[in-house]
């Protein structure tokens, strides 16, 4: 997977150019426009990080609990009901407040610890992927988040994102779940350092003693750039983004 938006930084092209057409037979699609966008985009983020992903499942009892409560409350009480993404970009931007070094970019040789954390969302549209971006996403309530994501949504289907919308974000997530993927490696929009991938909730088992419990479980897939982060930083920041799921009450105060 891998989604286009604009950053804090532009990206170069990457190196070499692409092989003169051959007399290949089928039908052709040329990559152009958008798609050519995030071919580029996509081939210049793995040629220029060091990139590895780590997944972790997510035990989602207390969040599908808590959401099922704001669906009873309403959307006229709340301003919009959160959906899963939502917890998770809520999540991730608490968890970014805590671990600097995964809400950084690295120019020329200094790794750079950015001032705000605003966390861009993956959005489907017809010609490809955009990511508008949740600004300032540690600093908002999670129905905040909410309002945000859902007009942001609108707006990126129905083609009416500002500049100032796409702009700025400093980490990614992007989700897979409704298309029934558990876990998957994303690729990292440059030039932040890291993105979340998003898996389905799903049925699962886990044992109290020799009793088996049902639970609602959830795989987070995270990639980073290992030239930022080592291995052992990275787990943490994702264990943080995993107790703030499991212990969803947190994301409200």
């Amino acid at each position: 997977v891998f989604i286009f938006s604009r950053s804090q930084k532009s990206v170069p092209s990457p190196t070499g150019s692409p092989s003169s057409a051959t007399q290949i037979s089928g039908e052709r699609i040329p990559m152009k426009g958008m798609r050519g966008i995030i071919a580029e985009r996509m081939h210049a983020s793995l040629q220029e990080m060091a990139q590895l992903t780590l997944t972790m499942d997510v035990n989602m009892d207390r969040a599908v609990e808590l959401r099922d409560q704001m669906k009873d409350i309403g959307q006229a009480e709340l301003g919009a009901v959160p959906g899963y993404t939502d917890l998770v970009i809520a999540a991730a931007a608490q968890a970014l407040a805590q671990h600097p070094l995964a809400n950084s970019q690295i120019d020329g040789n200094d790794v750079v610890l950015l001032e705000e954390i605003n966390v861009g969302m993956a959005v489907a549209v017809p010609d490809g992927l955009v990511v508008p971006v949740v600004h300032g996403a540690d600093q908002l309530e999670l129905a905040e988040i909410a309002m945000e994501t859902s007009r942001l949504a609108e707006a990126a289907r129905n083609k009416k994102l500002s500049l100032s919308e796409m702009e700025g974000g400093t980490f990614s997530v992007t989700a897979l779940g409704m298309f029934g993927v558990d876990a998957f490696t994303p690729v990292i929009n440059p030039p932040n350092a890291g993105i979340l991938g998003v898996g389905r909730i799903r049925d699962d088992v886990e044992w109290d003693g020799d009793t088996p419990v049902k639970v609602k479980r959830m795989t987070i897939s995270l990639t980073w750039d290992h030239r930022v982060l080592d291995g052992a930083p990275a787990a943490e920041f994702a264990s943080t983004i995993k107790n703030f799921l499991e212990q969803p009450l947190r994301l409200l105060a």
